[in-house]
């Protein structure tokens, strides 16, 4: 990622992380601003919001000179490497040549900050590094108003000094934490300048090179945190920072070696490894990526959304698995296994024992929040959502010990609730649920037989069915769950005028399709309930091609409206339903209108644009005038307040267009792998992926060609592939010896053989000589910001 101008700006800067300690790295005139937050910086709620995720410190380096002040400079360099998990920047003025490079370890909750810099001719200068907490209200409502009390969220901060060493600690309800910094490579003084501030002063004087490091350490980890942060600095200084950095940069190397994607949009290509990098440097934490910013936000502890939302927050967790990151799921997976048992408490609430059942909204302590609110009152499929999650784990690690203990018993109570819940009909012979809605549905929480819950019980009960089996427990509960899955009420369908038949949200109690245009003036729904039987339930997909279902679904994606994208995963439905074009279609728009920022992180609602103050003078605003009010400080809200300062990211559009871009190379639902599903016309891609069943499979692509199929056994479990060339017979050769493995080939053309654990195959058209040379794809380094259409990567020269 490349900028040729600084950034001044919070939400432009570089994100950094470790997968549990990060934040932002931006310019000031004088050097350089770092915000440093951590994934478990959670208070207790407050009048202002429930629990939040506080920002935990800025530091401030000060080179006393202007050198990176537009007017001065001769030439800048900015530059976040994903391959090493850095930023370096550059830059030469009349005053100062300055060079910096920053990471934050990936092996301990250290952050380095190595600064070069040369004062030219005879001048001095002071190098001057701030660290300061100045807590502040979260504005939790964004745009829907705000408590006027200023002393909300301000803290306990203290700031004291250890010998050489500058300290904040801070003190909330529920939370300690505390802040070290250390400056290396220099004589340097160290002073308390408030409560809130400390600084460390050090010459500079011609060519000098220090090293700052900061570490946090909070009291979910230690009893004294103080004690623990300075005792990471000495442990980091005495290994050394080129030795922390060899380590660093291994880590990130392993990472990196684990999955692999070619693909025909380099752009595309790009966000898609940002991602990677992106919950890489943030999913290894206590809790789960905060979907409103992550580590990414920049001002103070503003918290747009402090509730975690379950509809959002899971869509940060899409598409890990298949790129082979299930251990960046153990965050989210960890989380709702510990919380359980409040999830337990709602349910019997709820009228259900022995159940679990999360509210829309809820915190990662287990309160469910204005569950009783009418957009989620009688929502009730985030247990089994979530659920799916335990479910995906265990189908792509095959970890029969995490089956067991974890998600067996998850997947168990989520789907009890239902059992619970739903009612029979005798009339019908069929079970029926009332009242239900759809997700976050004011209008709609009296229905009848919503889609939702139909395809979440099917869902949920079917992986109960498949755990019990593998575990050879609870025979009487697998017929029980598989009698209520034949006995479901019926999909509700409805024709739409241009478009075709849809599947529809569920029914009014009389017993009429719901909704008609004039309930709801759409014929879809935002979150795409129309399409869950695809996604996230997995229950069809291209194997049901010409069914009224896939059509259904079908017809939706390729009407869908092209102003929501935010939180649809529709570029994923079109994916698994093998339509390339069409996903490739969406996962454009969704660019084009919601990847705002210059670093690549995109926004998480569709209509900012309306506070463009050009927003009723164009045809098109929702895409024209999307970035205005991010640069135009006159642009405000409704009730009159700035837009600037609630700036921040949302990171679900970047996880639906990455794990559409999966979907589109590898799928292995249905109990069989699918080798470039739904693949763009012209495209030449190649993958290493991973797959249900444990396997991980590399292949490549040529003039509409599968060249080979590579498959590595993780466990040894037996391998379905459908037949890359169809109508031809292919040989299974072992990857060791090339000796022919045993294949039984069966009539809907997939073929199937057995695997050794670690074992290694080659699939080729039969008569076929494996290539045992590997294809290298040589990347290009980007030394340019890059277009596409209205977004950009990186930052232009404008001097």
């Amino acid at each position: 990622m490349v900028y040729k101008t600084p950034a001044y700006e919070g939400f432009e800067g570089f994100p950094l992380g470790n997968g549990d300690l990060g934040g932002m790295v931006w310019s000031n005139v004088n050097g350089l601003e770092i915000q440093i937050n951590k994934n478990d910086l959670f208070d207790q709620p407050n009048k202002e919001a429930g629990a939040t995720l506080r920002g935990g410190a800025r530091l401030s380096i000060d080179f006393g000179a202007p050198v990176f002040d537009w007017l001065y400079l001769d030439d800048y360099d900015g530059r976040l490497s994903l391959q090493n998990a850095d930023v370096s920047i550059k830059s030469i003025t009349p005053f100062m040549e300055s060079d910096i490079r920053t990471w934050v370890s990936a092996n301990k909750n250290v952050w380095f900050v190595e600064v070069t810099a040369d004062s030219k001719g005879s001048r001095e200068t002071k190098l001057r590094t701030t660290l300061e907490r100045y807590g502040s209200r979260a504005f939790p409502g964004w745009y829907g108003g705000y408590t006027g009390n200023t002393q909300i969220g301000i803290g306990n901060s203290k700031a004291i000094t250890i010998g050489n060493d500058i300290v904040l600690e801070e003190c909330f309800d529920g939370l300690d934490f505390t802040v070290a910094c250390r400056l290396i490579g220099a004589p340097v003084s160290a002073e308390k300048v408030s409560e809130n501030r400390a600084e460390l002063t050090t010459g500079l004087g011609g060519a000098h090179t220090v090293t700052i490091m900061i570490a946090l350490v909070t009291s979910n980890e230690s009893d004294a945190p103080t004690k623990e942060a300075i005792k990471l600095l000495d442990e980091a200084e005495s290994v050394g920072v080129e030795r922390e950095k060899l380590a660093h940069h291994d880590w990130w190397k392993s990472f990196w070696g684990k999955s692999f994607v070619k693909i025909d949009a380099g752009y595309l290509e790009n966000l898609y490894y940002l991602r990677r990098y992106l919950m890489g440097s943030s999913s290894r934490g206590k809790y789960p990526v905060v979907f409103n910013g992550g580590l990414w936000t920049w001002n103070h502890d503003v918290r747009n959304w402090v509730t975690p939302h379950h509809w959002n927050t899971q869509q940060q967790y899409w598409g890990l698995a298949p790129q082979n990151d299930c251990e960046l799921m153990l965050p989210y997976l960890d989380t709702y296994y510990r919380i359980m048992p409040e999830a337990e408490k709602h349910a019997k609430m709820r009228g259900a024992d022995n159940a679990i059942l999360w509210s829309e909204a809820h915190d990662f302590f287990g309160r469910m929040t204005f569950w009783d609110r009418g957009d989620m009152i009688n929502n009730f499929t985030p247990a089994s959502q979530i659920a799916g999650f335990f479910w995906e784990y265990f189908q792509y690690t095959c970890d029969t010990v995490f089956l067991e203990k974890k998600a067996y018993p998850f997947l168990k109570k989520a789907a009890e609730f239902y059992v619970q819940t739903l009612q029979w009909d005798k009339s019908k012979n069929e079970f029926f649920i009332s009242p239900s809605q759809p997700y976050e549905s004011p209008r709609s929480n009296k229905l009848k037989n919503t889609i939702t819950d139909r395809n979440m019980i099917i869902s949920t009960m079917t992986a109960c069915i498949s755990s019990a089996k593998i575990l050879e427990r609870d025979n009487k509960k697998v017929k029980e769950w598989q009698h209520i899955i034949d006995h479901l009420w019926p999909i509700p369908f409805r024709e739409e005028e241009g478009i075709g038949e849809i599947m529809q949200l569920g029914y009014n109690q009389d017993g009429s399709v719901y909704p008609k245009k004039e309930d709801y003036g759409d014929w879809t729904n935002h979150f795409s309930a129309n399409t869950l039987l695809v996604f996230p339930t997995n229950i069809i997909g291209i194997d049901q091609k010409g069914s009224r279902e896939y059509n259904a679904a079908a017809n939706v994606v390729k009407s869908h409206s092209p102003s929501k994208n935010a939180i649809s995963p529709d570029p994923i439905v079109a994916a698994r339903l093998g339509l390339g074009d069409v996903a490739l279609e969406r996962i454009t728009n969704q660019v084009r209108r919601l990847q705002h920022f210059p670093q690549g992180l995109f926004y998480n609602i569709d209509h900012w644009y309306y506070l463009s103050l050009y927003a009723d003078s164009v045809k098109t605003p929702d895409i024209t005038t999307q970035r205005d009010y991010i640069y135009d400080e006159r642009c405000k809200y409704e009730k009159g307040h700035p837009a600037k300062p609630f700036i921040q990211c949302g990171l679900e559009p970047m996880s639906i267009c990455t794990s559409t871009i999966n979907e589109m190379l590898l799928q292995s639902n249905g109990g069989k792998i699918r080798v470039f599903p739904a693949v763009p016309e012209g495209w030449n891609p190649a993958f290493k992926l991973r797959a249900r069943g444990a396997f991980i499979v590399s292949s490549e692509m040529k003039e509409g060609v599968v060249k080979t199929v590579h498959i590595e056994s993780l466990k040894g479990s037996t391998c379905k592939l459908v037949n890359p060339w169809p109508g031809q017979r292919v040989d299974v050769l072992n990857g060791n010896d090339e000796s022919v493995v045993k294949v039984k080939q069966e009539k809907d053309g997939v073929i199937v053989f057995d695997t050794k654990a670690l074992g290694k195959y080659i699939i080729v058209m039969k008569g076929t000589k494996p290539s045992m040379t590997n294809t290298v794809f040589k990347s290009i380094q980007n030394n340019q910001p890059k277009h596409f259409k209205e977004a950009v990567l990186g930052k232009e020269r404008n001097f």
